[in-house]
């Protein structure tokens, strides 16, 4: 749940009024430059100095811009004689005044408006912080729109324009988190002189020194913030360049022997979520303020061709449109989602005490025509909903189930009887071992009426438009097909596979759900990537049959090392945060000489020591496992993993 702000008294803190904000600097120019004037750009009501320490920089731009604005006195420069890492030079900053909060900011960064002002009223809105960290793009837990990966800003929108949005409808709200995101921290005094400054020891040249921080005050019993008003843009990659993911693995070994149980910690947030609801109030602003009309989509969840065809025609409309998606969800509930690449939005309503508040939101959003594409699960209030929202509306036909609860055939294709007499239907209708939950009039009157209403009823083929001629005749019942490829996905299909190989049984608890949950984003995102486990599922596979996942069936320990090399994969995942890995599957991943992806558990880092691998933070969604994946295409040098 998100926290309003209270104002404790001013003695709780022993800070002066002024705050700190430093940036290290060492690459970059253009981002560096980019951040600095942002800064300058953008006055406080609070006295802030801008402190850059150039860790001894190479490039030459940088030096000449920060004399630059150092011999106007717009900057107070410390520059290191040689390089010294990101950390120390941090600390560098957070030492310069001991009476002064301090904002830690990477120079990949831009800030817009009164910023620093919010972020220092969420830092004193409790007496036990001891950091607070804004939204932004590419910041793992606080990003946005979808949390845990580097987000692309929303189409038509600036950053400026976003961290307005958040202002605005996230007044002085927050939420905690278990620890900061170093790409931008406040740091409040008197938490900095409960727990020290970061650790250069054993984090000297950046990543998780944040991370320890954090897991450092928690244990003194500090809290961290997420500032719901304040969105920073973060570039991303541009402090550490090319070695970026050597340092991030290396670092992410150690932090994991100091701070064993911080990985569940993280865990139990993201599925929680406290912050969902911040991200929610942006989403509906930026939907209902988009300018763009807006299509409600009714389907079902379930993958088939109904659904990818509703995906396909959602890509089609997304540049004039913005798409809503109804679906069915547990209790009587539904999910209302929008449809749009990039977003999360997804929200429920419980149709029994929220359907006023659900036809509220449609109308507010700017509603402007109902695409029914499957009448499953919603009920007979899918009619009220069309009456009372008075939207025009189209019938999409997918199969033939307003003409016959028990054929599914699609595009005319028929296993279909045609249209015999009454008596013949009612026979077949009521001699049924799975007899419908309603009786075969109930169903048409319904059909009927729903169709007579639409201004279209859409079909895929002459057959299947014949039919419903001749059963609904008072429809208008139009031949129209969705595209079967967009230009792009020529493109899309010429990219290389990624096959990636698990070895063993799988059960929940050693990472089937997880493996499925990755499976369906690949298959929902269009991703190249392909998993195949040597070995089965220890319970029914929850998954579309055409989805990017097969099982070889049970392999003997003496033959996994061999089959594995005839798979001729690109990598072996372990997808099990749970997992106590066994010497036969992590011995025949060593024996296929290829990068081992793992969740970087305190287990996994004993025992691939000394193998080539990928570790990932246990907490990411399936989406990030996914682009960590990915990566894997990108041809960046490994590191081996030395514990």
């Amino acid at each position: 749940m998100d926290h309003p702000a209270h104002q404790p008294h001013p003695e709780d803190f022993a800070a002066t009024a002024a705050v700190d904000v430093v940036v290290p600097v060492y690459g970059g120019p253009e981002e560096t430059r980019r951040c600095l004037e942002s800064l300058l750009a953008n006055p406080q009501a609070t006295p802030f100095e801008i402190i850059v320490v150039n860790d001894a920089s190479p490039d030459a731009a940088i030096r000449a811009f920060l004399a630059e604005l150092s011999g106007a006195g717009r900057i107070v420069l410390i520059e290191n004689e040689f390089n010294v890492g990101f950390v120390d030079s941090a600390n560098l900053g957070l030492m310069a005044h001991p009476d002064r909060d301090v904002v830690l900011l990477n120079s990949d960064t831009e800030v817009h408006g009164d910023w620093l002002d919010r972020m220092r009223a969420c830092a004193r809105s409790h007496t036990d912080v001891a950091t607070v960290t804004p939204f932004s793009n590419n910041a793992t837990l606080c990003s946005y729109p979808r949390v845990s990966q580097g987000n692309a800003l929303p189409a038509g929108k600036t950053a400026a324009e976003l961290d307005d949005i958040f202002r605005e409808v996230n007044k002085g709200r927050s939420a905690e988190i278990p620890t900061a995101v170093g790409f931008c921290v406040y740091f409040t005094r008197h938490g900095l002189n409960k727990v020290g400054f970061l650790d250069s020891l054993h984090y000297d040249r950046g990543y998780c020194e944040e991370n320890d921080f954090s897991a450092r005050a928690h244990g003194l019993g500090f809290r961290h913030l997420l500032c719901g008003d304040v969105f920073v843009f973060h570039q991303g990659g541009v402090s550490f360049g090319a070695g970026a993911t050597a340092l991030s693995e290396a670092a992410m070994l150690t932090f994991n022997r100091l701070h064993p149980h911080y990985w569940p910690l993280v865990a139990k947030h993201l599925q929680q979520d406290p912050q969902r609801e911040l991200r929610r109030r942006v989403d509906i602003a930026r939907l209902t303020r988009s300018g763009r009309p807006k299509i409600l989509f009714i389907g079902d969840s379930n993958p088939g061709g109904a659904q990818a065809r509703m995906q396909r025609l959602a890509r089609l409309l997304e540049p004039a449109y913005d798409i809503l998606l109804l679906t069915p969800a547990d209790g009587g509930s539904v999910s209302l989602e929008w449809a749009r690449g990039g977003e999360e939005f997804n929200a429920f309503f419980d149709l029994a005490t929220d359907y006023e508040l659900l036809l509220g939101f449609l109308r507010g959003a700017g509603t402007v025509r109902v695409d029914i594409h499957q009448t499953a699960g919603h009920e007979r209030r899918l009619l009220d909903l069309l009456r009372d929202l008075g939207a025009p509306y189209d019938f999409t036909v997918h199969d033939y189930l307003p003409l016959c609860p028990f054929t599914y055939s699609r595009d005319g294709e028929s296993s279909f009887c045609g249209r015999p007499d009454e008596a013949v239907c009612q026979d077949c209708y009521s001699g049924r071992e799975d007899p419908a939950e309603e009786d075969l009039e109930q169903q048409r009157r319904f059909y009927r009426e729903l169709l007579s209403g639409a201004e279209r009823v859409l079909v895929p083929s002459r057959p299947a438009q014949k039919h419903f001629q001749e059963f609904f005749p008072g429809a208008n019942v139009v031949r129209m097909t969705v595209p079967e490829a967009e230009p792009d996905d020529a493109g899309a299909a010429s990219a290389p596979m990624l096959k990636v190989l698990i070895l063993g049984d799988l059960s929940d608890e050693n990472g089937l759900d997880s493996l499925e949950a990755c499976a369906a984003d690949a298959a929902s995102r269009q991703l190249p990537i392909y998993f195949r486990v040597l070995g089965r599922p220890l319970r029914r596979p929850r998954l579309a049959p055409d989805a990017p996942l097969s099982f070889s069936g049970p392999v003997g320990e003496t033959e996994m090392a061999r089959l594995a090399a005839c798979e001729r994969a690109d990598a072996v995942f372990f997808p099990g945060c749970r997992p106590q890995p066994d010497a036969i599957t992590l011995g025949a991943a060593a024996k296929t000489g290829l990068t081992v992806v793992a969740p970087a558990l305190e287990i996994f880092c004993e025992r691939l020591d000394g193998l080539q691998a990928r570790l990932f933070d246990p907490g990411l969604p399936p989406a990030g496992v996914n682009d960590e994946l990915m990566r894997l295409q990108t041809g960046v040098d490994l590191k081996r993993v030395e514990a």
